[in-house]
This record gives structure tokens, C-alpha cells and sequence, in this order.
């Protein structure tokens, strides 16, 4: 039922008397936003009322006025690059659109009230899962903070500016404009403005787990041994005391105190808040397996950190795709035996290892790393995705087979993770050096603060592998950048010492490519270069020589446009060009895997892009602000052929697809049929009539050289065999009336 959100804060207050403890209430409906930079003063009468998560950039960032990025990288010098950013900010009118889509502040609003009998009972804190770029917040008009950086959460307590009983503005001032100060400095992909992740306001007891550590949950899971025997997990928790003075408790013991007037009291003043911290280790099952509890005494404010140590009898692993077990701890904190807060987070024990010898390593045995890369945007919504989007691109990759991705260029939503967690697939999340830095102290230290974040966030999730502190540096014009990479190093590897520091580089023999602890190379044979895949081999060899170290491919691919088709023999298309037939994606796809499949210089493969993605400052494949190198469209709706090449290489569930199914239309008589699939043998048949069974190549292509299609419609089926059982692809190719068969 929809409760409007006065009356449903009633509600919860009912609910919250009835038991103490942590309340998250989730903030979509009922915001007002405003395009333009209004103020926090400004009246909101007028503004648009909208729901997040939302972006301003949904429909522009993939549409609109031609991108002067393009032309100033063209431009002589940067003077002239001024000039032609000049003229192209007069020719449209407005200076937000000089990327072709708006790029400024903006505002948003919303209304709590706050029942008059929670103060000095509750704290309460808003908490926003990602705004794009910087954001201030603001309650009743009093600022309580500003967060730099699009892709992380934020948090603030609003316990002490908050008018009980009655309205309480909320504000958020949201800017996407390009900052020199903050990464990333440039990229192929869009800046989308806006809340564009969830928003909640957190209620809990005046003692509670803080959501105030980096915008965390406020505990940290560390597996510090794992053995058949036993796991030992290490339980950090920040317990914050919201008292403004000392405590009043019931004296426990001895008779009643007197007070300075002599009357008789029941109770005694303690400059501390006695706590107990309790934590419980529960099986998949919800079965209690071990707890553990603490003393603890807070002063006034204090927030401290309590350390448990909790040992798991005979380990159940997580153990990627084939058995991604996770356990679940919760932390209480209980005061006088009733429990006032209480966090749950996924426990997922596994090790992430990479052996110069066997390659990647999961819980110390070989696991194959084939993997996608995935920006977060979706047709029609920019970044302002929900749930069930995020369900859907998991369900694609888990058809395909995929069992790793490389978030790029940043860190993603929690949602994303929990989801990956429990599907058991490796993420690889990554700060957004993109292309370029700046040695400047203000950028440095956002960049500093955006890697501490992420880890804090994310730091429980199984499913992280690896932190980035990089992608393609050098590609721009920049100052030396390895004490900046040095730094990011050494802080994710204080903050987290188990998991793997990575970086993408397309740039060899550059002193930053030794500084992280792996390193990963992007290249394009057969797309951004004449060199064919088999190229791949010498360059892999080469840069792992470099390095003195196996490698992964971090992207690899070529674009295409599903309408777009190419019969027989054809030229490499332009990158920049209009015609990027699907064709061609998949030849380069098939060259490509056959040779990273058993290259013994890698450790893993991250295809380049796992969806098409909207890109302001391109215009190519006869779709502009796309980059369509994606295995699926931008709106999800369709597979392209090498989808399918991949799922048949990396799926083992038996399938059958006939490539080039699309190009309905045909203009030669004679040619190849190529189908994709991993059964045993495939058969043809071509209007009912047998022509050939053929097994699968190493990379699971079948081959039917020399098929005569008749004039007019033509039936194509490819039937698999395997363990039995028959499996079978269809389509219909027409050959025009004008072409005779031989």
C-alpha cells in the first residue's frame, strides 16, 4: 500500500516503541528536482517532481548537440581548442552543454518529518548510495557536507538539526560539471548527473553501529586463516555513542545513593554507556555456527573500534560459479539485555591468489577468469538503474557463462554486488584515473579519498577480487603520476591485504605500469589496428616480459550495429566509420579467444563491453553517442553472434546458434554456413535436406562451406547432438529473385 511518508514515519514510531533498533527507510518517491542551479533558498513550488534513483542525463547524454571534446583533442593548441569551445558554446546558448549533453548543478528537494517523541531517543542519518559528481547536502538550509566524487556513498548524521514534530527540508545540490580537481579527468563514456543510486534515511538507537565510517556498514569481515579444520575471522566493528552527557543506569548493587538534597535516588551518573557487542556466525541455512560477546564502556560521543575474533568449524568455501556459499554475521549491540542495533553482512571465505606457474588462483586451484567489462548505464536511463536491471544483466552473463567483471571505469552499485556475490562472480573495481592525472595536492587527495571509500564500502563482499587504481594513463598529456599510483598502491594494500591491486594499461614501456601489484593490457587487433588477432600473441609475450609477470587482457573487441551485415569476403570497416557489420565483430571475437584461451602468459580475459553504451562523443556504427562494441545492445533486447561464440566457449550447457541469423537478405548463392556451439556434432539441414555433420572446432565453430541456396526463402537449421538429446536453431535466409543458384 502507499503510505504517504508522514504517515508512514508514524508508523515506523509505533514499530520502533515496540522494539528497539536500526530502522533503513528507503527515500524514492516524493522528490522535487530543478535543471538549473536554484540555491538552497530558492522556492520549490514549481520544481518537477520526480522518484530515484534519477539522472538528468537519461535521454541528452544519448542525443543532442555534437560533443566538442572530439574537436578541441583536434585543435592546434589549447588556445585555439578555447576558441573552438567558444564558438560552440554560442552556437548552442548554454555553456552546461558543451558536452553535448548538461553538464551543471542542480537541485533536488525532499520533506521528513520526524515524530516530536523521537528526540533525544533516536539518531538519524541520510545516506545516498552515489551522486553525479559532487553533491551538497543540505538540512533546512544548513549545510552538512559536500562529497566529490560520482560513484561512491555518503553519509551524515541529521540528529542535531532536525525540527521534531515538525517539516524538515531536505536538499541536495548536485553538480556534473568537469572538475580539474577530481577523477576521472576524461574518458569514453558519459558523466550522468544526478541521485542515481538508492537514498535512505537510517534510524537507529542513540548507541549504535556507525554508518558514518566512509559511508560503510560500519563492520569488516577479515577470514584471516581458512583451513579444512577451521576459519578464523577477524569481526571490526565501530560502536558510536550518541549521548550528549553522561548516562543514567539503574544501580545494580548496594543501597540507593543520596543526591544533593538529600532525597534518595534509584539511579547513578556513569561517564560511560555500558554495551554489549554480540556477534553470530549463521550457515546458508540461517543455523547459528559460532557468537561471541563483548564488554564494552563508551564515553559521551565516543565512536570506538571492538575487535572479535570468531573461529568457523569445517569451512564451506566460496568457491566462484560452482558453489558461491556464503555465510552471514550479524553484530548486535545490546544495552541492559535488549538489542538496540543490528548489522548483517554477507561472509563469503575464499583466497583470490595469481601464480606466475598456474595463473589465477581461487581457494588455491586453478579457476578460469572470463571476463567482461560493464559500464552501468541502460537505453532510455543513463546511470538512474534499478534493481531488476541489474538482475537482468547478471542473468545475460550468467547464460553466457562469464565468471568475472571488470567494473569499469568505477566502482558499482551495493545492489550489484550483493547480486554478484551470491551468483559467484569476481569483480574488479576500480578508482577512475582514466586516461590522465594531475599533480596537484587537491587532486591527489580525491583521489585518495575515492580508493578509501570504495574499499570501505565494499570491503565485504566476496565477490571483489581485485581494486583498479587505473585504466589507460598516458593517453593524454600529463605530469609524471607514479608517486599518486605508489600511494594508491600502498593505501589499498594497508586497508586490504587480501585482495589484489590491478591496473589496464594500453601503453607499454611506461614506468607506471610496475607499480601495481598486477597489471592488465588493453589492445584492439583487427579494429583500432590493421594487425590481425594472432598479433595478440607477440604483444602478450612481450608485455608480460615488460613486467616480469603473467598478464591479463583487460579489453579486447571490436563494435558492431545488429542491422548492419556483410556477405563473403570484406574489407576491416573504420572505427569511426558508419557500417560495423556484425560480422566482423565475430570474426575478430573468434581470432581473438583462440588465441587467449591457453596463452600461458595470462592470467585472464575481460571482453570489451559486455553491453553497448552510450557515449556522447562518438558518432559511428550509424548510431551516434553509441559505443557499440557491447556482446548486447544497449537496451538489453539482443544477442549479437558473438554472444553466442562466447557462450558456447564458456557455458558448457549444450546450445546451437547459426551466426549471421539476422542477415535475412541474400545476395550470393553459394556460401559458408557458420554456426556456433559446444555439442558434439552438428548437422545442416538447408529446406529439409541434409548437407553435412561437422564437429566443433577448438573454439567451438562449425563450418559448412559451399551451401547453394535456392532463389526466394531458404530454411536454415542447425541441429546439435550431445549426450543424446537434440538441439536446434533455426532462421530464414531470402536469396533475391535476381541471383540464380549454380
Amino acid at each position: 500500500m502507499n503510505i504517504p511518508f508522514r504517515g508512514f514515519l508514524v508508523l515506523l514510531a509505533c514499530s520502533l516503541q515496540a522494539h528497539a533498533g536500526r530502522e533503513s527507510i528507503p527515500l524514492r518517491e516524493d522528490w522535487k528536482f530543478i535543471r538549473e542551479n536554484a540555491g538552497v533558498a530558492a522556492s520549490s513550488e514549481s520544481w518537477q517532481r520526480v522518484s530515484l534513483p534519477h539522472t538528468w542525463n537519461a535521454e541528452d547524454a544519448q542525443e543532442g548537440p555534437a560533443s566538442v571534446s572530439a574537436i578541441e583533442e583536434s585543435a592546434e593548441d589549447a588556445r585555439s581548442a578555447i576558441k573552438v569551445k567558444d564558438k560552440a558554446i554560442k552556437k548552442t546558448g548554454d555553456p552546461h552543454l558543451e558536452s553535448g549533453y548538461y553538464r551543471g548543478a542542480c537541485w533536488y528537494e525532499h520533506i521528513l518529518t520526524i515524530p516530536a517523541e523521537w528526540k533525544g531517543k533516536k539518531r538519524f542519518f541520510i545516506r545516498f548510495g552515489a551522486a553525479g559528481t559532487v553533491a551538497k547536502t543540505y538540512i533546512n538550509k544548513t549545510l552538512l557536507g559536500e562529497h566529490r566524487g560520482g560513484f561512491t556513498a555518503f553519509c551524515y548524521e541529521l540528529t542535531n538539526y532536525l525540527n521534531y514534530g515538525e517539516t524538515n527540508e531536505l536538499r541536495v545540490e548536485v553538480d556534473n560539471t568537469h572538475r580539474e580537481d577530481l577523477p576521472p579527468l576524461s574518458g569514453d563514456f558519459n558523466l550522468y548527473g544526478g541521485l542515481y543510486r538508492q537514498a535512505e534515511l537510517i534510524v537507529t538507537d542513540l548507541n549504535c553501529i556507525t554508518p558514518l565510517d566512509y559511508a560503510s556498514p560500519g563492520v569488516y569481515l577479515t577470514p584471516r586463516s581458512i583451513t579444512e579444520k577451521e576459519a578464523l575471522v577477524e569481526i571490526r566493528t565501530l560502536v558510536s555513542d550518541g549521548h550528549k552527557e553522561a548516562t543514567k543506569i539503574p544501580r545494580a548493587m548496594g543501597s540507593p545513593s543520596r543526591t544533593n538534597s538529600g532525597t534518595r535516588s534509584t539511579q547513578k551518573s556513569h561517564p560511560f554507556s555500558p554495551i554489549t557487542v554480540r556477534t553470530e556466525v549463521h550457515d546458508a541455512n540461517g543455523q547459528l555456527l559460532a557468537t561471541l560477546e563483548s564488554e564494552q564502556n563508551l564515553s559521551p560521543q565516543e565512536t570506538k573500534e571492538v575487535t572479535q575474533n570468531l573461529a568457523i568449524p569445517s569451512p564451506h568455501l566460496w568457491s566462484g560459479r560452482k558453489d558461491p556459499y556464503l555465510y552471514s554475521v550479524t553484530v548486535s549491540l545490546l544495552t541492559n539485555g535488549v538489542v538496540v542495533d543490528k548489522v548483517t553482512q554477507p561472509l563469503g571465505l575464499r583466497t583470490v591468489t595469481i601464480s606466475q606457474d598456474r595463473g589465477f588462483l581461487l581457494n588455491g586451484r586453478p579457476y578460469p577468469v572470463y571476463g567482461v567489462n560493464r559500464h552501468q548505464d541502460v537505453r532510455n536511463k543513463g546511470w538512474a538503474v534499478l534493481p531488476e536491471d541489474e538482475e537482468r544483466d547478471a542473468s545475460l552473463m550468467r547464460e553466457m557463462g562469464v565468471t568475472a567483471v571488470r567494473n569499469a571505469h568505477y566502482p558499482q552499485s551495493e545492489n550489484w554486488h550483493c547480486i554478484n556475490d551470491r551468483e559467484g562472480v569476481l569483480l574488479w573495481d576500480e578508482v577512475s584515473l582514466v586516461n590522465e592525472t594531475r599533480d596537484t595536492r587537491e587532486f591527489l587527495l580525491n583521489s585518495e579519498e575515492f580508493l578509501r571509500e570504495m574499499i570501505h564500502q565494499l570491503y565485504n563482499h566476496p565477490s571483489v577480487a581485485w581494486w583498479g587504481i587505473f585504466n589507460e594513463l598516458g593517453s593524454k598529456p600529463m605530469a609524471p603520476c607514479n608517486p599518486l599510483l605508489s600511494r594508491l598502491q600502498s593505501v589499498a594494500k594497508e586497508i586490504d591485504p587480501n585482495r589484489l591491486v590491478v591496473a589496464a594499461s594500453c601503453n607499454m614501456k611506461k614506468p607506471f605500469n610496475q607499480v601495481p601489484e598486477q597489471i592488465g593490457m588493453n589492445a584492439y587487433p583487427g579494429w583500432y589496428s590493421t594487425n590481425s588477432p594472432s598479433f595478440l600473441t607477440t604483444k602478450i609475450a612481450s608485455f608480460s616480459q615488460e613486467v616480469g609477470k603473467r598478464i591479463a587482457i583487460s579489453e579486447y573487441g571490436a563494435g558492431a550495429n545488429i542491422a548492419h551485415h556483410a556477405e563473403g569476403r570484406f574489407e576491416q570497416p573504420e572505427p569511426q566509420g558508419s557500417f560495423h557489420p556484425e560480422e566482423w565483430q565475430a570474426l575478430i571475437h573468434e581470432g581473438d579467444w583462440a588465441v587467449l584461451k591457453s596463452n600461458p602468459n595470462l592470467w585472464g580475459t575481460f571482453v570489451w563491453n559486455m553491453f553497448d553504451f552510450a557515449c556522447k562523443r562518438r558518432s559511428e556504427g550509424n548510431t551516434p553517442s553509441l559505443n557499440d562494441k557491447g556482446l548486447v545492445t544497449h537496451d538489453r533486447k539482443f544477442r549479437k553472434d558473438a554472444f553466442y561464440f562466447y557462450k558456447a566457449n564458456w557455458n558448457p550447457e549444450p546450445m546451437v546458434r547459426i551466426t549471421s541469423s539476422r542477415m535475412t537478405r541474400r545476395t550470393i548463392a553459394t556460401t559458408e554456413v557458420k554456426v556456433y556451439s559446444n555439442c558434439k556434432d552438428v548437422e545442416l539441414m538447408v529446406n529439409g535436406k541434409a548437407i553435412g555433420t561437422t564437429h566443433p572446432d577448438n573454439i567451438q565453430v562449425c563450418r559448412f562451406p559451399g551451401v547453394t541456396l535456392a532463389a526466394g526463402s531458404n530454411m536454415i537449421e542447425a541441429i546439435g547432438h550431445h549426450d543424446g538429446k537434440s538441439f536446434t536453431d533455426t532462421c530464414t535466409w531470402i536469396l533475391e529473385p535476381n541471383i540464380k543458384a549454380p
